[in-house]
């Protein structure tokens, strides 16, 4: 006979593995630190952040996926700095650096003065949110120039940027 203080030993470590179990199983729309996902029409690929941090009031990160694709993005925060401000947001997605017509961004309007760009803003930023570790902001994304000046006639596409960054650099 298996004495009772082993026994609910053994009981206690089994109900802590079913529940770890359950908490992971949860988490199945988290993913790893340093990793974001950018979808961009019908089609979604994942980036290896390079670079992610806060600066004052002002969240950037700059990912690179393995074929080559470059996302670099930059959100405005409230003065709660948790709060997205869709106008001082902006990204742009180099899907193949080796070409020049793959290029695509979209920018809020304060952002994109910010760069001391002139003329129309590409694209559009719908919304923006920093949640916890996670940098997220999504709208339309136009293609463009080297320069980011919108193609003529570019048809928007919808993207969503979801960053985690669990460390930032400051």
């Amino acid at each position: 006979m298996v004495p009772s203080s082993i026994r609910s030993l053994a009981v206690g470590a089994a109900l802590a593995t079913v529940l770890v179990g359950t908490l992971a199983g949860c988490g199945k729309d988290e993913f790893e630190d340093k990793t974001a996902v950018v979808r961009v029409g019908g089609s979604s690929q994942t980036y290896s952040v390079d670079s992610c941090g806060l600066d004052k009031q002002t969240v950037f990160v700059v990912a690179r996926a393995d074929d080559g694709a470059i996302v670099q993005g930059v959100m405005g925060l409230e003065d709660d700095d948790k709060t997205g401000v869709p106008a001082s947001t902006g990204i742009t997605i180099d899907l193949d650096p080796s070409s020049e017509d793959t290029r695509v961004a979209a920018f809020g309007v304060e952002s994109w003065e910010r760069r001391g760009s002139n003329g129309k803003a590409p694209g559009t930023i719908a919304a923006a949110k920093l949640r916890g570790s996670r940098i997220q902001f999504s709208g339309d994304v136009v293609p463009v120039d080297a320069n980011d000046v919108p193609i003529p006639d570019g048809e928007p596409q919808r993207f969503s940027l979801d960053a985690r960054c669990d460390q930032v650099e400051e």
